[in-house]
């Protein structure tokens, strides 16, 4: 009996009050693109229905009362799309994507870093927090535009903080992260990089290079937004966690399913395992590549595939 795949469903998360900024807010129209993490999503309005596609996927939802925003859901999918603002949250019955953020603006809860000298920016609607070794300050932001490639933020003392829409890679760390930044205070200029690093491998399904198809499957990660992982090893399916920090990137223990295959599937599945358990760094690169660091410095390297939230 083939095994199924079990990914494990995802808590709604709560957005956070949108601030009035119209350099921010999607346009009016009746279609909408948003990026939900890796994955790019296409809305169209037409009524009370709301058409999602998504890869070679689609799905129709319709309104429904909601107490702050607009929500759509799909019954038979068990999905739900709501969303207020620039933001938006999307959901199946089995899998939650990454805040959606609409193309062309930033989510109003942004963080910002850089190093030699250390600065930190918690951004968060129209007030911000500025820390720096020894000290924490308040800023009021007055202005966030879209700029050639990216956004400008600015604040009340005449500081600004300018992000990139291009993969940025920490100084220190190495950590991969959505933005450039280069934040312009007191007559000085701070590089550095911004985001939520998760939203370069989140929502996609990363397919490993080189890898055997004996199974008419090829070896995959998926990472969900909670730090959940599924995914095929080449015989079995997977499923278990994963945890990272600004320097560090683990996976706790995987739930392996129970099925036996060919000697070349089983024996690429065993050392694919023991492999995921020495990772210890990852690194996302715009060519849509994904890299796996292993404690011994080899590499797990993948291509980024189209996720499918359901199978049709």
């Amino acid at each position: 009996m083939s095994a199924l795949r079990i990914m494990p469903a995802i808590s709604l998360l709560s957005l956070a009050v949108l601030s009035a900024c119209s350099s921010e807010a999607p346009s009016q129209d009746t279609t909408t693109v948003y990026h939900c993490g890796a994955l790019k999503v296409g809305t169209e309005l037409n009524g009370e229905q709301l058409t999602l596609t998504f890869n070679d996927q689609s799905l129709v939802m319709q309104a429904t009362k909601s107490a702050s925003g607009a929500r759509y859901v799909n019954e038979e999918k068990g999905a739900e799309f709501w969303n207020k603002g620039n933001e938006a949250q999307f959901s199946t019955e089995n899998f939650s994507l990454p805040l959606c953020i609409a193309e062309g603006s930033l989510p109003q809860q942004i963080s910002a870093r850089g190093n030699e000298p250390f600065w930190l920016i918690n951004r968060n609607g129209d007030e911000a927090v500025l820390r720096t070794p020894g000290e924490e300050t308040k800023l009021a932001v007055t202005e966030t535009t879209a700029i050639r490639d990216g956004f400008s933020i600015r604040f009340a003392d005449d500081a600004e903080l300018t992000l990139k829409d291009m993969v940025c890679y920490d100084t220190m760390s190495g950590q991969s992260y959505p933005y450039k930044a280069t934040f312009k205070h007191q007559g000085s200029e701070h590089q550095g990089c911004a985001g939520d690093p998760k939203r370069l491998f989140a929502g996609a399904t990363w397919l490993a290079q080189n890898s055997p198809n004996a199974q008419g499957e090829p070896v995959s990660l998926t990472f969900h937004s909670d730090s959940q992982v599924s995914g095929f090893a080449g015989c079995n399916y997977l499923t278990g966690s994963y945890a990272m920090t600004g320097e560090n990137f683990q996976f706790g223990p995987l739930a392996v399913t129970k099925r036996m295959c060919a000697g070349e599937a089983m024996a690429y599945e065993d050392t694919f395992l023991r492999q995921l358990n020495q990772v210890n760094h990852v690194k996302v690169f715009a060519d849509g590549t994904l890299q796996l660091q292993l404690k011994d410095g080899s590499f797990l390297n993948f291509d980024k595939g189209q996720l499918k939230l359901w199978r049709d």
